[in-house]
């Protein structure tokens, strides 16, 4: 079975972090929702944690046995408070079994943030490295994003093509 399309597993079999199943936005298919819904559950998520402003998806988690936790957020730069919630939140529900996972809606670099947040306090790895591995998952990774974990952009996309013509010009 194929997962979504945009997927980190931060902490294998533990949390992952993932746009919003059925895709964001515009983008949003059911069909694909059903199948990214049963992707999370065929591997063993028990909780998921929206960060979109609206409630979609919530009932359908529901209806596939899933709890659920909605924080709304607007970006990352309006995150901080968010982030404050979700990392107790996680160190909490980490603790039991089955895994959890964490989606926006179609921008996923809050919930790389959290994740890279979460793997910094819980296994040391510095937060500009997290960042780094949900960009190579795909995940979007912003200079919004790195600022709210302290970071410098450059350390996460050191070779992208924003910043090769700053540092070429």
């Amino acid at each position: 079975m194929d997962g979504p399309r945009r997927l980190w597993w931060a902490r294998p079999r533990k949390l992952c972090a993932l746009e919003r199943p059925g895709g964001g936005g515009r983008s949003h298919r059911p069909e694909r929702r059903e199948a990214d819904i049963a992707y999370l559950v065929s591997k063993g998520v028990r909780l998921v944690v929206s960060t979109m402003r609206t409630r979609h998806n919530l009932t359908h988690y529901e209806e596939a046995g899933l709890d659920w936790h909605h924080v709304p957020v607007g970006s990352c730069a309006e995150g901080a408070d968010a982030l404050e919630e979700i990392l107790p939140l996680l160190r909490r529900e980490l603790r039991h079994r089955g895994a959890v996972a964490l989606h926006g809606n179609r921008h996923t670099d809050f919930v790389a943030a959290v994740c890279a947040a979460h793997l910094h306090e819980s296994r040391s790895l510095a937060p500009a490295a997290g960042l780094a591995a949900a960009a190579a998952a795909g995940l979007s990774v912003t200079p919004e994003c790195a600022q709210l974990l302290g970071v410098d952009y450059a350390e996460v996309q050191p070779r992208s093509r924003m910043a090769a013509s700053t540092a070429a010009g």
